[in-house]
């Protein structure tokens, strides 16, 4: 009886597996593997982020690279490597070879592409020409376009690749904010348009040729990719850049999936999809997708080949830039919306090189933090890797209330500021939320005019504080840095303090 009955379970078995619509020997699933990165900002050497390890130095293009070939390895036939922009533009060792050593990087780690983020062009046109002239990749801007609506030479609006006999299209978005984010002569000539507008487009563009999986390799930012995955349908992943956002889990917005990994090569983002091939449709990502933190701590591996290039570069430039510039008695620390105490040092140098009686410095143009103890040349530079150049002018007490009222918008970074004190009642709406404007302890009078010092890119009205190009009697002065470099000089060890310029009534 026994027999019979196990007979029995053998024959139903047999006849099930073969009547399935699904054989054994044949999976409709498929695992991809997109490795990204973003916002590398020209940071290949590591670099100390006591947030991460207060004890070792983290990041480095070396570092990074030995752990792209290790999840590589884990999928060799299924794996895209993506860059989200920004990669370029920051730190003395890239642009003083205007990003070469990071293209010769990219290129040995073999990039599939690379969207074009806003400080692709802080160098100018011609020498982001000579960038992707010499990547191995494609750089991809699909809402890009000169004013008779074609590409920018040498650039794509997307690519379709394939891995695994998926078809799998990459297509490049970037800011519309590059328009005021950079400096605007440089792209004057530029339309951006708003990505969800000519989206649709391009994917249908790309699906009628085959493509199964949609990627946009994104430089809008976390907030902007997860409402444009909600406007726009038919996007499987959004690979993004510009904001800085580490994404520790894969983020869903209906049916799309968003991730970004941080900046400064401080992760690598790992993102392990499960693609069916009998739908077309992402089914699932792997437990193990997110990020990947790169380390130089003592002991940990790295790549042979990329340290070399690393080293080609940085030995030219070592002995000048770890040069001390200045010191410090206390930790100097950026904030991108608040009063900080290193946007105040950078404003009191301004006023005391131009003699102005206020100074304005704009947060974004702050990059990094430096730590207590001896300041080096090339900390002063990954602080303000901008070449930007004094600009001295005369506003009046109304335009100057203007820019303070801009500012507690809320629409982009705060301006740090030297020679005022002004406090904000953010319950007020905008237009009225300054309470009170102090220049030199006196109130602030609308038709008196004030010598005010600023930055170039200001002064042409980057990030949108367009009161600045109203200003006259302008004068041009000496390089930021070199003010500031002065002023440490003459002043260190420095100990600026948070003495209540910005104060926010009312958060």
């Amino acid at each position: 009886m026994n027999r019979f009955v196990r007979l029995s379970a053998l024959i139903t078995l047999a006849f099930l597996l073969i009547c399935s619509p699904f054989p054994s020997h044949a999976s409709p699933a498929v695992s991809l593997t997109i490795l990204h990165v973003n916002d590398l900002h020209g940071y290949i050497l590591p670099f100390e982020d006591k947030t991460l390890d207060p004890d070792s130095l983290s990041g480095g293009a070396a570092y990074l690279a030995q752990i792209i070939e290790r999840e590589r390895f884990k999928n060799p036939e299924g794996t895209l490597l993506l860059a989200a922009g920004d990669m370029f533009q920051g730190t003395p060792i890239s642009n003083i070879f205007r990003g070469r050593p990071v293209i010769e990087i990219m290129n040995l780690l073999r990039f599939e592409a690379m969207a074009i983020g806003n400080h692709e062009f802080d160098w100018g046109r011609e020498a982001l020409s000579e960038l992707i002239a010499a990547a191995n990749f494609p750089f991809l801007s699909a809402n890009i376009t000169d004013t008779q609506g074609r590409p920018i030479q040498g650039t794509r609006p997307y690519i379709i690749l394939t891995r695994k006999n998926v078809r799998i299209a990459i297509i490049g978005v970037t800011t519309t904010e590059t328009a005021y984010t950079t400096k605007p002569a440089n792209v004057s000539d530029l339309v951006f348009s708003h990505p969800e507008k000519i989206l649709p487009d391009v994917i249908s563009e790309v699906r009628s040729q085959g493509a199964g999986l949609v990627i946009i390799l994104s430089h809008l930012g976390f907030d902007a990719d997860r409402e444009l995955a909600a406007k726009v349908r038919g996007i499987d992943v959004i690979v993004g850049g510009h904001s800085h956002t580490a994404v520790t889990r894969p983020v869903n917005v209906g049916e799309t999936l968003v991730v970004q990994a941080g900046y400064y090569g401080l992760y690598l983002g790992v993102l392990e999809l499960k693609y069916d091939t009998s739908t077309g449709k992402v089914v699932g990502y792997g437990r193990d997708s997110g990020l990947r933190r790169v380390s130089a701590a003592p002991g940990s591996l790295f790549d042979e080949d990329v340290s070399r290039i690393v080293e080609k570069y940085h030995r030219q430039i070592k002995a000048e830039y770890s040069r001390i510039v200045g010191s410090t008695s206390v930790d100097l620390t950026k904030s991108p919306d608040r009063e900080s105490n290193i946007g105040n040092l950078i404003c009191d140098s301004m006023i005391e090189a131009s003699g102005a009686n206020i100074a304005f410095q704009n947060s974004g143009g702050i990059r990094s933090d430096i730590s207590k103890g001896d300041i080096t040349l090339e900390e002063v530079f990954d602080l303000l890797p901008f070449d930007n150049t004094l600009v001295v002018m005369d506003l009046t007490g109304h335009q100057i209330l203007q820019l303070l009222e801009q500012n507690a918008g809320g629409e982009q970074k705060i301006l740090q500021v030297a020679g005022l004190k002004v406090e904000y009642d953010l319950s007020r709406p905008p237009g009225a939320r300054v309470l009170r404007v102090l220049v030199a302890e006196d109130p602030l009078r609308d038709t008196q005019v004030y010598r005010v010092v600023t930055n170039d890119f200001l002064a042409v009205g980057g990030d949108r504080f367009d009161t600045f190009t109203q200003g006259t009697n302008i004068v041009y002065g000496d390089p930021l840095r070199d003010v500031f470099i002065h002023y440490l000089s003459k002043h260190s060890p420095v100990r600026p303090e948070i003495d209540g310029r910005i104060i926010f009534l009312n958060p």
